[in-house]
């Protein structure tokens, strides 16, 4: 089994999470009064975003691994890109 580190983890799992919402999106797209599956997923990434965060805090105060820490840094990061992106994107 391939050991890999929990940025890397976390890296994967997010661009694979926000492709497939992309792809849910293309798939059954949002209308003016019906959201689709890409804006539902979206929507569910923020709660995800936030526990995944806070569970690595978590482990960072109790093992003082490195590892955790960047996994933090990696979502801050990502959330950062997301609204800048949409702010500079209107």
């Amino acid at each position: 089994m391939i050991k890999l580190r929990t940025e890397f983890k976390t890296l994967i799992f997010f661009v694979v999470y926000y492709i497939v919402a992309i792809l849910a999106e293309k798939s059954a797209p949002s209308g003016p009064c019906t959201p689709g599956a890409g804006f539902f997923l979206f929507l569910l990434s923020i709660p995800l975003g936030i526990i995944l965060a806070l569970i690595f805090l978590f482990k960072y105060y109790k093992s003082e691994n490195k590892e955790y820490i960047n996994s933090f840094y990696i979502i801050l990061a990502i959330w950062a890109t997301i609204f800048l992106f949409g702010y500079y994107n209107d």
